[in-house]
């Protein structure tokens, strides 16, 4: 356990990460288009359980990025109030129009910034997302204080992380092969060589972006403990691989280390849903129309 299990990850000025999502922002775009391959194969088909989306619910996106989840969450039949700190990642989502029946507002709001947040709406949303940005923020404690307020009855909060135990920045792949009796056998890995200290490390998202990116890497105690602390109970929580599946014989081949040949036992990220006071109507069938529904 940390030493002092209330000390937040390392800080950093928010202003330095604007700037470098916003140098990154053209690139990030061209390779993120409207979902890449990880978005689609790993996180997606958790997100989609987790959000359980209805046409007409109300959704807040916390860094949005170029505007992907927001967009399939308007064909979905989501009003999405999509929000990021860098002013170029939104003017780029602004050239993007979603299309479907439900709607995407696009603005610039700092998640660490608690009284932008709470200007959004009290009791406004049906569910608030944040998709693989929490590792990303110097600060996550001024999202946890805002979303009960955010949040409206029977509200939930997805988010998605790159898995705190696993996928870190200090942990190498790590192969062996071996002959056994005329059989070469390739077992492949990962060394965890820390993991209950909080710390701040620079690296990249994509090979090929301008700058590096910080990233604020938290034990799963820590990067819950904020949201448990403000009233939110943890409902459910998935652990993403990429599928079994055969490669496509189009798509180039894979590095040994790759997490989609060499570690599929090993999960790459975390998708958690958390709800309001530990009542999630759209899983015990209480409540089965949103708040929203014209059935009320």
């Amino acid at each position: 356990m940390p030493d002092d299990p209330e000390k937040p990850a390392p800080r950093a000025d928010s202003d330095s990460v604007r700037r470098v999502w916003n140098a990154n922002a053209g690139f990030w775009d061209s390779q993120m288009g409207e979902g890449n391959e990880f978005h689609l194969r790993v996180l997606l088909p958790s997100l989609e359980r987790l959000l359980a989306l209805r046409a007409g619910d109300r959704a807040l996106e916390i860094a949005c990025g170029n505007g992907q989840l927001a967009r399939w969450m308007a064909r979905h039949g989501a009003s999405v109030v999509a929000t990021d700190l860098s002013d170029q990642l939104i003017e780029r989502a602004r050239r993007k129009p979603a299309v479907g029946p439900g709607r995407v507002d696009l603005r610039v709001v700092d998640a660490s910034d608690e009284a932008a947040l709470r200007a959004l709406g009290s009791r406004e949303f049906d569910v608030v997302v944040c998709n693989m940005a929490l590792m990303d923020m110097p600060e996550i404690e001024p999202l946890a204080r805002a979303l009960p307020e955010l949040l409206g009855p029977g509200g939930r909060f997805v988010f998605s992380v790159t898995h705190p135990c696993f996928n870190r920045s200090d942990s190498p792949r790590v192969a062996r092969w071996s002959d056994e009796g005329g059989v070469v056998r390739e077992t492949v890995g990962l060394e965890i060589r820390a993991y209950l200290t909080p710390r701040a490390v620079e690296g990249v998202a994509v090979l090929g972006q301008p700058l590096a990116q910080s990233y604020f890497e938290r034990p799963i105690e820590l990067l819950l403990a904020p949201f448990l602390r403000a009233g939110l109970v943890l409902d459910a929580l998935e652990e993403p691989t990429f599928p079994a599946t055969e490669a496509d014989p189009a798509s180039p081949p894979r590095p040994w280390f790759s997490w989609s040949r060499s570690l599929r036992e090993i999960p790459p990220a975390l998708v958690a849903r958390m709800v309001r006071g530990g009542r999630n109507p759209r899983r015990d069938g209480r409540d089965d129309d949103p708040p929203h529904s014209p059935a009320r």
